[in-house]
């Protein structure tokens, strides 16, 4: 079976000439479905560029990448929008909800633009905030809830629409203990129902809970492994 992610050679240079910076340099990496992965790094190891590249966001200087068999490094930006929308949950660490929109309401976006109707999207997102224990907050808005409630909508956001690849980027990094603790347990069932769930983080201890571990300095994979 072909792999759900291959990046080949992958370089992200910027400032091109005297001053040019290679944030990602030289990257090959395999993602297969189902896979529940850590993509550690601390501060400036190019970790943010590799999930911007892995989530559509941005595009390479050089190289491939495959996302389920489709050679996405070509693309215009309308294609990749399109294909984020389906194939990518994002959970960012800043939450990035609307503060004028309810949870629900912040939850049916994404499906807005994929242009499901407005029956199923309340549906949908009804069943996603059940599923992250905010059934009570559905009507709630941003600044009415807690970082580690916000952070759960997020999630639900995230997961509405079932999308098989989950793109979670420092999602405990703005949470107390017990709320990180919980975005965490969520994250496990996710991948135990077979999404691939790809964790940005700079944390050693979040990233042990993840299978495998991908170590990135100085925009190169300096370690690959997986956890016992």
């Amino acid at each position: 079976m072909a792999h759900l992610i291959e990046i080949k050679d992958v370089y992200k240079i910027y400032n091109p000439g005297e001053n040019e910076v290679h944030a990602l340099d030289g990257v090959s990496l395999t993602i297969d479905r189902g896979e529940f992965i850590a993509i550690v790094g601390q501060s400036g190891s190019g970790k943010s560029t590799l999930m911007n590249m892995l989530g559509l966001l941005d595009v390479c200087t050089s190289g491939s990448y495959m996302l389920d068999g489709v050679d996405v490094s070509t693309m215009k930006d309308d294609d990749l929008s399109a294909i984020r929308n389906q194939e990518i949950g994002f959970i960012f660490q800043g939450f990035n909800l609307i503060p004028s929109l309810t949870a629900q309401a912040n939850v049916e976006l994404p499906l807005v633009y994929r242009g499901v109707k407005a029956a199923q999207r309340k549906e949908l997102s009804t069943n996603a905030l059940k599923r992250v224990g905010l059934e009570k907050r559905m009507n709630h808005l941003p600044s009415q809830m807690s970082g580690g409630q916000q952070q759960r909508v997020a999630i639900a956001r995230a997961v509405a629409a079932k999308p098989p690849v989950i793109l979670a980027d420092e999602p405990t990094g703005n949470l107390d203990t017990a709320s990180g603790k919980e975005v965490m347990r969520i994250l496990h069932e996710l991948h135990e129902e077979g999404r691939t769930v790809i964790l940005i983080t700079h944390d050693n201890g979040i990233a042990d809970e993840a299978q495998r571990v991908i170590r990135i300095q100085d925009g190169k994979i300096i370690e690959d492994y997986k956890n016992e």
